[in-house]
This record gives C-alpha cells, sequence and structure tokens, in this order.
C-alpha cells in the first residue's frame, strides 16, 4: 500500500519546479522597472531551482553536493533580503518558494525511503528475474552467468539526475569493459529509449527494459509512486536507483543502494573498491 508521504512527494516536484520557474521570471520583469531589494531577494531565492534542473540535462555529474550547497547559500541569502522591505508578493516568494522549497526538496523530498533489502546482500546470490531485450523477448538472469557484470538499474530518460549520472558511467564505461566487467543498463523504459538517453555505446554494453518492474519486485527495489505527477508516462511506480556488481557465478560483490537519489554512485569510487577488494 503506498504511503502518504509517497504520494505527497509525487505530487511535490514538479509543481515546484515550475511554480519557481514562474516566480523567477515574475521577479526579473518587476527588477527590469527598477531595482527593489525585495525583488532581487525572492529572485535570488527561486532562481537556483530551475536552473539546477537546466543544468543537470547539459552538464554530466553524479555528486551534486556541491550545487545543493549553493541553492541553500542563496535561498538563505534571498530570504533575508525579502525581510527587510517585507513587501508581500517578493516575501512569499523567498521565504515559501525559496527558503522552505529547497529544505523541503533537499532534506525531504530527495531521499528514498529504502527499507532493508534482504535480496540484495554482499556476498550472496543474485536473485532471479527477467528482463526485456529490444526485440520483446524475455531474458533470465542466470544467462548473465559466466562473466562479470555490472547491473545499472535507473529511473528513465525523464529524470535529469538520471540522465546526468548516465553520461558520467558512459564516460568510464571504457574502465568497466577493461576489467572485463560487462556494463547492463536497465530502466522501466523501452530500450530505443534507454539507448537514446545513454548516446553511442562501446561493444560489452547491453540495453534492457523492465515495463512491468517485474525484475524490480524480484530485487526489490520498486519506488512505490515514485514516477512525479505530470510525466505523461503511465505508472506512477518505478525503479529505485541501483547499482550491483556480480562475479561470473552470479554472486554479489558490490551493492550501491543509495537513500538519496541525488547522490548516485561515483563510477571512479566504485571501481578503486573493486580494484581493492575483488578485481
Amino acid at each position: 500500500m503506498t504511503s502518504l508521504k509517497a504520494l505527497a512527494k509525487r505530487f511535490f516536484v514538479l509543481p515546484y519546479i515550475l511554480l519557481c520557474g514562474a516566480a523567477s521570471l515574475h521577479s526579473a520583469w518587476q527588477l527590469s522597472s527598477g531595482f527593489s531589494l525585495s525583488w532581487f531577494g525572492a529572485w535570488l531565492a527561486v532562481t537556483p531551482v530551475p536552473l539546477f534542473v537546466a543544468l543537470l540535462y547539459s552538464v554530466a555529474f553524479v555528486h551534486v553536493g556541491r550545487f545543493i550547497v549553493i541553492q541553500l547559500i542563496a535561498a538563505l541569502l534571498g530570504a533575508m533580503l525579502v525581510v527587510v522591505e517585507m513587501d508581500l508578493v517578493p516575501t512569499i516568494y523567498g521565504l515559501s518558494l525559496g527558503l522552505g522549497g529547497v529544505f523541503l526538496y533537499v532534506f525531504w523530498y530527495s531521499y528514498l525511503d529504502r527499507d532493508d533489502n534482504p535480496e540484495l546482500i554482499v556476498g550472496h546470490a543474485l536473485p532471479h528475474f527477467e528482463l526485456q531485450n529490444e526485440r520483446g523477448e524475455c531474458v533470465g538472469s542466470e544467462q548473465f552467468q559466466g562473466r562479470k557484470t555490472a547491473f545499472l538499474f535507473f529511473r528513465g530518460s525523464w529524470c535529469p539526475l538520471c540522465w546526468s549520472q548516465l553520461h558520467e558511467f558512459m564516460g568510464y564505461c571504457r574502465e568497466f569493459l577493461g576489467h572485463g566487467i560487462r556494463l547492463v543498463l536497465v530502466s522501466p523504459q523501452t530500450v530505443a529509449e534507454s539507448r537514446k538517453l545513454a548516446g553511442d555505446l562501446p561493444a560489452g554494453v547491453e540495453v534492457y527494459s523492465d515495463p512491468s518492474l517485474n525484475a524490480a519486485k524480484a530485487l526489490h527495489i520498486v519506488h512505490a509512486a515514485g514516477m512525479p505527477f505530470g510525466v505523461p508516462l503511465g505508472s506512477r511506480d518505478t525503479v529505485l536507483p541501483t547499482l550491483l556488481v556480480v562475479d561470473e557465478s552470479g554472486v554479489i560483490r558490490y551493492a550501491d543502494l543509495p537513500e538519496n537519489f541525488r547522490i548516485g554512485p561515483q563510477p571512479k569510487r566504485l571501481l578503486s573498491a573493486l580494484e581493492e577488494h575483488w578485481l
């Protein structure tokens, strides 16, 4: 059963981003007719939010902590400026959308509320699951045995953080392949959409689909009501971002189950861990 907290998060993010964008444009329009400390504070507090989303679609990076710090500082400074003059509209923008909204996004919305996962334990066998290839054929997880394999489960092209994190991984995929690790990308969207999102893929990188989330259910990585309201993809559920590395016999050797979807697995750190403990 979907919790009220999950439903609240589902209906939070897209309206929040759109409202911040509208408030940023309105504040800039007010400033164009003359400088005002309140309107400048409102603009400063809300603009980093849509700017951050736009940046994610143009720059590939995984660890976004430094940009979140900028958002928090801008929101705090903007809130301090709007209370100097206490004009109604810019004060609402600065305190509610700016300061309040950013804190909700960073300290509430971004956390995935994962339960303990009894299926994905390092040293245990990877549970059986099935995926779909680009021809719509079912492929069982046992067919990946015989070679070291990294499974990267991501939500889809609608998610800017997934876009950024996936492109970061593509920059390191040749190093994975050089260590004899096959990289398997899995998303609820179609294989064609995932290939389009990932760009040019070298040989050894495979793409599969999990349209009904059957694999995610088998691995206990379903994100109930994780699809933001307004994303026209039918299902309201999606997959929790997850990285699994298994050996030739299908035993899990590395599992990254992030609690915060803003901070995905870093390829360089992953390679260092694998080289130290396994490769």
